[in-house]
């Protein structure tokens, strides 16, 4: 059986999200009760251990408004935008074109539900790690730069809130979303730092470092502030959403990308926004079930799977795919350094990688 045979039959018994008895909506006291019921099971897990199941209930079940996630994605995304490595691959699909905006978004959060709905160690996992890491290695842009990536989903949750003056995740969740990461981007190859506060510290140097504004940058980042105001802020309520998503970022970001400064009172009133915004979601988490696919699911229908997701020419794209690495070593060094044995036996593994 291949492995895309074996995702597809995996994916049979997980109906919780996607089959005809998600779509009813429960005794409202009863789901009242359910959803106060996440922050018991929350409490009673250690993030040293039971990191990918306090992940998934944070992201899928606590803070699972679309509105929310969307904007922190929006927001990281410029972060990547800012990279002068990166921002020229994003403005491309793999072929010379623009990657439409709204299935871009659609796509990758539909990933990400992905691994915090399956974690790294699983068999449908793997393939899924597997047939990103084979998508993404027609890129070359520093392995660096893939690193930065994950730091952002590592860390952005908690940058943002900071910016704003408040707190949405606590220190228990904060580590569990770090170690959950870690976890993720070792499978795939990256090396991570051990520490939680060596990876912000290098994270935070980075963006000092290779910042800067590209041609592509502006237009970028325009195109995905367009596509978050089209979803929650449409018509004239567009520059309400864009206000909003400028608060979320510091300025040195907003220089980078080509947006303007909002004034700190509307930083603040955004701030005051979000804090009461985490706390109501502390005191009624916002679904009593898994929330991680559905809400970006606009194209695949109920037969969702991760080996049919992504840009046309990712299509016949499968895990076996991948370049493989040695065990141990890196597989973007390993996947530049086989093209470069391939025209020189004296050459030797140097960096070089697929970017996110």
């Amino acid at each position: 059986m291949s492995t895309t045979e074996i995702v597809i039959a995996d994916s049979l018994s997980d109906t919780l999200e996607t089959g005809p008895g998600a779509r009813w909506w429960p005794n409202p006291l009863k789901e009242l009760k359910a959803r106060r019921a996440v922050n018991d099971q929350l409490r009673a897990l250690n993030p040293e251990t039971d990191f990918h199941q306090i992940a998934k209930l944070v992201v899928g079940r606590v803070f699972a408004d679309a509105f929310f996630n969307d904007a922190l994605f929006t927001v990281a995304y410029w972060r990547q935008i800012a990279i002068r490595t990166i921002a020229p691959v994003l403005h491309q699909s793999g072929r010379g074109k623009t990657y439409e905006t709204t299935k871009r978004v659609d796509d990758t959060l539909l990933f990400f539900g992905f691994l915090y709905r399956d974690g790294w160690q699983t068999r449908r996992a793997g393939a899924t790690i597997d047939r990103l890491a084979a998508m993404h290695e027609r890129f070359k842009i520093p392995p660096d730069d893939f690193r930065y990536t994950l730091s952002g989903l590592c860390f952005e949750p908690v940058r943002i809130p900071e910016i704003l003056g408040c707190q949405v995740l606590n220190e228990r969740e904060a580590r569990a979303l770090f170690l959950f990461w870690r976890e993720v981007g070792r499978r795939w190859g990256v090396d991570v730092p051990e520490e939680q506060a060596a990876f912000r510290a290098w994270m935070e140097h980075y963006e000092d470092t290779v910042y800067e504004r590209t041609p592509e940058g502006p237009q970028l980042a325009t195109a995905m502030g367009d596509d978050f105001c089209k979803r929650f802020f449409p018509g004239p309520l567009k520059g309400l959403g864009y206000t909003v998503l400028r608060c979320c970022a510091d300025d040195h970001l907003l220089d980078t990308v080509g947006q303007p400064r909002p004034s700190r009172v509307s930083r603040r009133i955004v701030g005051l926004l979000v804090r009461a915004f985490a706390a109501f979601r502390r005191w009624v988490p916002a679904s009593s079930a898994p929330q991680l696919l559905r809400q970006w699911n606009r194209e695949y229908g109920t037969a969702l799977d991760p080996m049919i997701v992504g840009p046309d020419w990712a299509k016949k794209i499968a895990p076996e795919h991948r370049r493989q690495a040695k065990a141990g070593q890196c597989p973007f060094a390993a996947a530049k350094a086989t093209l470069q044995g391939a025209e020189s036996d004296s050459q030797s593994h140097t960096p070089g990688a697929p970017s996110p």
